[in-house]
């Protein structure tokens, strides 16, 4: 464990933590916002189709509760357990052909002049901190140039470049991409990435009969063993390398409509946790010119596919590369909103581009498409037969072991976030009283991974994928005691919800395994027992959402391409920012994109010699790290942190350290007599955790999860910002990684450390005793969770009406935890978020806070 200015930090094992997930504060206006994203009730909704209708129809039956605790634990329980690798049976795939040569860092410092200059091409340390400040961090290219323009500040500084000017042109349906193979040279070639590349593919097992699968990486599903198996049959010794594409349309700005198309990929020989590169941004003209409707459609669509044939062409010529193996790019993944599958596939709005197109009908519609330059006629009536639109030439038609409507990937936020879970709050809000839920939703405990929503949901417009990702981590909780109109009984509209909120933390996971798929099904199955309860309030007349559809070929598609953060558009929505919204503001918003492209391209080089700078610093010591206060008073612990018996419980724990076999009455005897060598403390206000994925990929950056242990204090105009406190999970020495045995909630009220003199005074072996400490008051334990909604009920422990607190190690603490009040019918008003936990009796332990939590308390 480590510490750092104002915080402490801890770190969670590979075990306890598997993806990163970095929680923002978001305000309802938030620069996230992206365009709204509500489609036609054409575009959504199936109608009255036959096929899936009476598909609905035989999923009806009487209401049944969410799988058991006890049942998902038991199937989960194998995630957390190294697999069985079953290793691909030619070990030619993936080998080199020859010495690969030495690393993309050390061919850079070959060709850098001054080798003795750390800071190279740069004169100086100032040098380059400008440099990187003016591209990473700095405004847009004028502001720049007047800066440097200051008499003497160039001299002053030391700087070693000047302003250049960038030529703009004006070109109709330009085309600004990168070339794809040097894209994936580019990611072969890092050295933070060479320990961590997949090569070839590999079958994993939980168990060493190898009877059960798991899948997480890319390398782990069925494509790529078939595939490799295929290319094997004609090539020896040949690599695979998985392009997956994301496509996605959005704002650069809001009252102007000006909107960017961007194009990310990335390949799956790398750890998924690596952000992707910008491919592309397609042309986004509106062909106003042409006046008739459907020729503006299919010109347009013309256009989209001409452009990706264009940058996709260097996948059409296999060759060697600069690792120097045999390779062969294909596209593997094709992941899109349902817009943009449409235009892809050609299929018909309305129809499901895995569905209505059987993998055995591609060759009929290569055969179709192929007749466009033999007869017009004969291809668009060729085109209408195969159930699709006549695209001229689709970018996919001649790509080499791609099948583009098997490459159609789930999407997580367009699929789940911003359309079922949309319509999941919109019926949540219409069953139930919109004053009471928005009650609720502003009354809620501060927690890290928590957006507090002060003005309560029912008002939101232009709801992001972000926001509607943070609303579900309450939504269930909030809703528990809200009476339906009428006193109708609401289990089953409970069971429903939680049944989808089910199959959206399950469909994340960045693991699974053959029994954890079967409860993905066993989660859909039960929304559709419970489903029925919209139709009897009268929301829904029917369920043939095509998204909800879609919800059936996730447990296929995780067996075929790994779990869904391999390809989920919710990675590259968060690249919107910087890479098309940023861009856009450092230009002078006229023909904006060959700036826009340069701006990028600088930029992209100096934070690529920055990541070599940092290189070649490795080794250096890290910085000294303080706690926020170091001498605390102890009657300042007491009332402003609240730790009442702050005294007397640090008594109790040096004695029961120094004599662990003492009887309680014999350790309440002794502490007696302890009298503390010191009347300060240090403290710290903050507990951060950091994660190592399973790969062994690490980003210190990144912060999973965040402990607050703040006394009340004033702002700058002098008003008082109450304490913060939060709950977490305390192991008690036999947690597992899954399910609540061995754990126990509490609140921490301060966490502190002693001097070394303190230590030697108060403990027989000072070098075992721990360094960290924090005062902690207890809930009650984990008992049977609630039937309905699968959370858990706790309460504080009282003592003779006082809290029971303790010292703990601060290791023990497992992650933070947030807990729902049980609000009941009616909210009292005289609640705060910042009182509730003292105000409240009885809480529920969320397990919707996040992925972690979900994946652990069960």
């Amino acid at each position: 464990m480590i510490k750092f200015t104002g915080d402490y930090f801890g770190t969670y094992n590979e075990e306890d933590f598997e993806w990163p997930e970095v929680c923002r504060a978001m305000e309802s206006d938030s620069e996230t916002q992206e365009e709204d994203e509500d489609e036609d009730e054409d575009c959504d909704e199936l109608g009255d189709r036959d096929a899936i209708a009476a598909h609905n129809a035989e999923l009806e039956h009487e209401w049944e509760h969410p799988p058991c605790h006890g049942e998902r634990q038991q199937e989960e329980a194998p995630l957390g357990q190294h697999p069985t690798i079953e290793e691909f049976p030619w070990h030619g795939a993936g080998a080199p052909l020859h010495c690969a040569g030495t690393t993309a860092f050390a061919s850079y410092k070959d060709k850098l002049s001054g080798l003795e200059n750390i800071w190279a091409p740069f004169t100086s340390r100032v040098d380059y901190e400008v440099a990187k400040w003016a591209k990473l961090c700095g405004a847009g290219s004028t502001a720049l140039s007047e800066l440097l323009a200051i008499d003497g500040l160039h001299d002053a500084l030391g700087l070693s470049y000047q302003n250049s000017l960038i030529i703009v042109a004006n070109e109709v349906f330009d085309v600004y991409s990168r070339n794809i193979m040097e894209c994936v040279k580019a990611l072969y070639s890092d050295p933070d990435l060479s320990q961590h590349l997949r090569h070839a593919p590999e079958h994993h097992y939980v168990d060493s009969d190898k009877t059960v699968r798991m899948y997480h990486d890319l390398h782990t599903g069925k494509w790529w063993w078939s595939t490799q198996k295929e290319l094997e049959t004609k090539k020896c010794r040949a690599t695979v390398i998985p392009i997956i594409l994301s496509l996605d349309k959005t704002q650069v700005m809001m009252f102007r409509n000006k909107s960017a198309y961007l194009v990310y990929m990335t390949i799956g020989n790398i750890p998924k946790e690596i952000p992707w590169i910008l491919l592309t941004y397609l042309p986004t003209a509106k062909l106003e010119h042409i006046t008739n409707k459907a020729a503006r459609r299919q010109t347009s669509t013309n256009l989209f596919h001409a452009c990706l044939h264009h940058i996709l062409e260097p996948l059409r010529v296999p060759g060697e590369d600069s690792v120097a193996m045999a390779r062969h790019p294909i596209l593997a993944c094709y992941s899109a909103d349902y817009p943009e599958q449409l235009l892809t596939t050609g299929i018909k709005s309305g129809e499901c581009p895995k569905c209505d197109v059987p993998q055995d009908k591609l060759g009929s519609i290569l055969a179709a498409l192929s007749l466009v330059d033999e007869d017009y006629g004969m291809w668009t009536r060729a085109c209408q037969e195969c159930g699709i639109k006549p695209v001229f030439k689709p970018f996919w038609e001649d790509l080499l072991h791609t099948k583009i409507f098997q490459s159609i990937t789930p999407d997580v936020l367009h699929q789940l976030y911003q359309d079922i879970i949309k319509h999941l709050i919109e019926w949540i809000k219409e069953a139930y009283s919109e004053a009471e839920i928005d009650a609720c939703c502003y009354r809620l405990p501060q927690n890290h991974n928590i957006c507090l929503f002060m003005k309560g949901i029912s008002s939101l417009s232009r709801v992001s994928g972000t926001e509607h990702n943070q609303i579900c981590r309450f939504l269930l909780g909030v809703i528990i005691d809200i009476q339906l109109p009428g006193n109708l009984d609401s289990a089953r509209l409970i069971c429903a919800a939680h049944a989808i909120l089910d199959f959206l933390y399950l469909a994340q996971y960045p693991c699974h395994t053959d029994q954890t798929l079967n409860l993905l099904d066993d989660a859909l199955m039960c929304f559709h027992d419970n489903k029925g309860i919209f139709v009897d309030l009268g929301i829904r007349a029917n369920f043939n959402l095509l998204k909800l559809h879609f919800f059936h070929h996730y447990v296929h598609m995780i067996k075929l391409y790994g779990t869904t953060d391999n390809y989920n558009t919710e990675y590259t929505e968060r690249l919107h920012i910087d890479i098309a919204k940023d861009a856009y503001r450092a230009t002078n918003h006229k023909d904006e994109y060959p700036q826009m492209t340069l701006w990028l391209e600088r930029r992209k080089k100096m934070l690529w010699h920055d990541n070599f700078v940092q290189w070649r610093l490795a080794g250096d010591p890290p910085m000294t790290k303080h706690p926020t206060a170091k001498c605390v008073p102890l009657d300042h612990i007491i009332c402003d942190y609240g730790a009442t018996f702050f005294t007397e419980v640090l008594a109790c724990y040096v004695v029961h350290t120094n004599q662990p076999t003492l009887s309680a009455v014999q350790l309440e005897r002794e502490a007696a007599h302890i009298v503390l060598p010191f009347q300060t403390v240090a403290t710290f206000h903050r507990v951060k955790f950091h994660t190592i994925n399973a790969s062994g990929y690490h980003d210190p950056t990144a912060t999973i999860d965040l402990v607050h242990c703040q006394p009340p204090r004033k702002d700058n105009k002098g008003h008082i910002i109450p304490g913060h406190f939060d709950t977490v999970v305390v192991n008690e020495g036999d947690g597992g990684t899954t399910g609540v045995n061995g754990y126990h909630v509490a609140q921490v009220c301060v966490v502190f450390t002693l001097t070394s003199h303190a230590a030697a005074a108060l403990f027989r072996t000072p070098a075992k005793a721990p360094t960290h400490f924090a005062y902690v008051e207890w809930f009650t334990p984990f008992r049977q969770p609630e039937a309905n909604h699968g959370l858990y009920k706790i309460s504080r422990i009282l003592c003779n009406g006082e809290r029971l607190a303790s010292i703990i190690n601060i290791s023990d603490i497992h992650r933070s935890v947030h807990l729902i009040p049980k609000f009941g019918p009616v909210v009292p008003r005289e609640w705060t978020s910042s009182t509730i936990l003292e105000l409240c009796s009885s809480f529920f332990v969320n397990s919707f806070s996040d992925r972690h939590a979900y994946l652990t308390i069960i």
